[in-house]
C-alpha cells in the first residue's frame, strides 16, 4: 500500500517520515528513494513514494529524513539483560568454566535492584544502536521479584520485550549454585504467575515465554511439566540447545540421548519452540527442527567469544528453518549491538564455508529483521515496514559517520561499516524513544552510573571482584 485510495481529503496521521531511502523488507524487498512512511495510533499506515504518500497524509508531526535510511527496528531474539553488569569478567573461557567461576556466582547474588539497573542499562543500549524488539532470557531466580524488575525496565525504557521466565530445577553436580536451582512446584507457580501478569502488558509490548535453562540445568520432569503449562497458556517457548559438546555428553549420559533428541522424544518441539544457538546439529537433527517447524536464534559472537563452534545456519536456511539473529548476554559477547552482530554473522559463515556467496548482507537483515519477528511468532506485527504493522523502525544517519560513508549501497553499509552510533532516531509503537542520538524516554546519564555501581557491589558480593583486577596476559591458559 503505497497510499490511501479513494481519500478524498488526506488523513490525518500522528507521525510521518519523509526524504529518506526506506528499505522495507516487505515481501516485495522494495527499497524506497526517497519513500515515505506515515503512522497514526502506533502502526504503521503507508509506506511507499515521498510524494504519494505525502499527498494522502497531513501529518501532527513530521520527520525529515534525508540523506538518511529507514530501516525496521532490529529484532533480538536472545540475551541475558542481567548480564549487562558483567562486560569484561569471562573473557577466555569456555562456556562451562565461563558459567563455573563467573556467571553462575555472580548470578547467585543478584537482588532486585542489579536487575532493574542491568535491564535499564541493557535496553538502552539495545535501543540506541537499532534494535526495537529485545528478548532477555532470564534463567536466574536466587530470590523474588527479579522478574518483575527487568519487567519494570522494559517498560519504562519503551522498548518492546519478550521476557523468557527461566529456570534451572538440576545441575548442582555440575556447577549450579544451589541458590540458582528451583523446585518444580515454584517454577510452575511463578511462570503462570509472570504469564499472566505480563503477558500483553504495555499495550502488547511485553510478551512472556518460558525458558528451561539448558539440559544440564534442567530434568525430562519439568520439561514435560513447563511444555504442558506453555501449551495452556498459550505461550513460547525458548532453551539453549547443542550448544557445546559438553551439553550433548551431558544429554547422553542422563538421557542416553542428545538435547534435540530428547525434547523431540518427551513431545516439547513445535512451532511456538525458539531453540537458541544449535551450533552442533547433524542432517537429522536438521529433519527434526523442520518437521516439527521449529525456529532457531542464531549467536555468532558468543560463539566465537567462548570458542563454542560455528552452527550451520546457512544449512538452515536452505532448508526452510526459520532463524532469528540474536546477541546474546553481554557477558558473552560483549554488547546486545545488533549491528555488530550482523557483521559478524556474514563474515563468520563465509570464512567457515571458504564461499563468500553463502550469506549476502541482505540476508543477514533479514534474520535481523523479519525472520527475527517469525521466529519469536510475531512477523504479523513487527520486522518489516508495511501497513497494519506495529510502527517499530529506525532512522539511520550512514552519510555522515566516518565508519559507513561514502555510502554506495545502504544495507551494505549498515551490516558491513556501521558500528551503531549512526542509529539517529528509533521509533517504538510509533512513539519516539530515541531522537538526535539520544534516549527520550530515560536519564542516559544516570542509567549509566546507576548501571556501573550495581555491577561495582555485585562483583564484590559475589567474588567475582578478582576478575576486574587480573593481571596483564599476553597468553592465557
Amino acid at each position: 500500500m503505497a497510499s490511501m485510495p479513494g481519500a478524498t481529503a488526506p488523513r490525518s496521521v500522528d507521525l510521518f517520515i519523509t526524504g529518506g531511502t526506506v528499505v522495507t523488507v516487505d515481501p516485495a524487498r522494495r527499497v524506497l528513494a526517497p519513500g515515505a512512511v506515515a503512522i497514526d495510533a502506533g502502526r504503521i499506515v503507508a509506506v511507499g513514494p515521498a510524494d504519494e504518500v505525502g499527498s494522502a497524509v497531513a501529518p501532527r508531526q513530521r520527520l525529515d529524513a534525508t540523506g538518511k535510511v529507514v530501516f525496521p527496528g532490529l529484532v533480538n531474539t536472545h540475551t541475558h539483560l542481567f548480564q549487562t553488569l558483567l562486560k569484561g569478567l569471562g573473557d577466555d573461557r569456555v562456556l562451562v568454566d565461563w558459567f563455573r567461576q563467573m556467571t553462575g556466582p555472580s548470578a547467585a547474588a543478584l537482588t532486585e535492584e542489579d536487575c532493574y539497573h542491568a535491564a535499564l542499562a541493557g535496553c538502552l543500549e539495545a535501543l540506541r544502536s537499532g534494535t526495537t524488539t529485545i528478548t532477555d532470557f532470564m534463567y536466574v531466580h536466587p530470590r523474588p521479584g527479579l522478574s518483575d524488575a527487568v519487567i519494570r525496565a522494559m517498560e519504562e525504557v519503551g522498548i518492546r520485550g519478550v521476557f523468557a521466565r527461566g529456570y534451572c530445577d538440576t545441575g548442582i553436580e555440575e556447577g549450579v549454585p544451589p541458590p540458582l536451582v528451583q523446585d518444580l512446584d515454584t517454577i510452575l507457580a511463578d511462570c503462570e504467575r509472570v504469564a499472566r501478569q505480563y503477558d500483553g502488558a504495555a499495550g502488547g509490548r511485553i510478551r512472556v515465554r518460558f525458558a528451561p535453562c539448558m539440559i544440564w540445568t534442567v530434568t525430562a520432569e519439568s520439561l514435560r511439566a513447563i511444555r504442558a503449562l506453555a501449551t495452556r497458556l498459550g505461550v513460547g517457548l525458548t532453551m539453549h540447545v547443542a550448544e557445546t559438546p559438553f551439553e550433548l555428553d551431558n544429554s547422553r549420559r542422563r538421557f542416553g540421548v542428545k538435547d534435540l533428541e530428547l525434547l523431540e522424544q518427551l513431545d516439547f518441539l513445535g512451532p511456538d519452540v525458539l531453540a537458541v544457538h544449535c551450533v552442533y546439529l547433524d542432517e537429522r537433527d536438521l529433519r527434526i527442527l523442520k518437521a516439527r517447524q521449529v525456529c532457531v536464534s542464531h549467536n555468532p559472537t558468543s560463539n566465537m567469544y567462548l570458542s563454542s563452534g560455528v552452527a550451520p545456519i546457512p544449512a538452515m536456511l536452505m532448508a526452510g528453518i526459520a532463524v532469528g539473529l540474536a546477541s546474546d548476554g553481554p557477558a558473552s559477547n560483549n554488547t546486545h549491538n545488533m549491528i555488530q552482530a550482523m557483521k559478524l554473522a556474514a563474515l563468520l559463515h563465509k570464512v567457515a564455508t571458504r564461499d563468500p556467496t553463502i550469506i549476502t548482507a541482505e540476508r543477514v537483515l533479514e534474520l535481523a529483521t523479519i525472520d527475527g519477528a517469525r521466529a519469536l511468532g510475531l512477523e504479523a506485527e513487527v520486522g518489516s515496514l508495511e501497513p497494519g504493522k506495529r510502527a517499530d523502525l529506525m532512522i539511520v544517519d550512514l552519510a555522515h559517520s566516518p565508519y559507513a560513508a561514502p555510502v554506495h549501497h545502504p544495507v551494505s553499509a549498515l551490516v558491513y561499516s556501521a558500528i551503531g552510533s549512526e542509529v539517529e532516531t528509533v521509533v517504538v509503537d510509533g512513539r519516539l524513544v530515541v531522537r538526535e542520538g539520544r534516549a527520550t524516554t530515560v536519564d542516559e546519564a544516570r542509567v549509566l552510573h546507576a548501571a556501573q555501581a550495581a555491577a561495582d557491589g555485585l562483583v564484590e558480593r559475589a567474588g567475582t571482584a578478582r576478575l576486574r583486577r587480573r593481571p596483564w596476559r599476553s597468553i592465557a591458559f
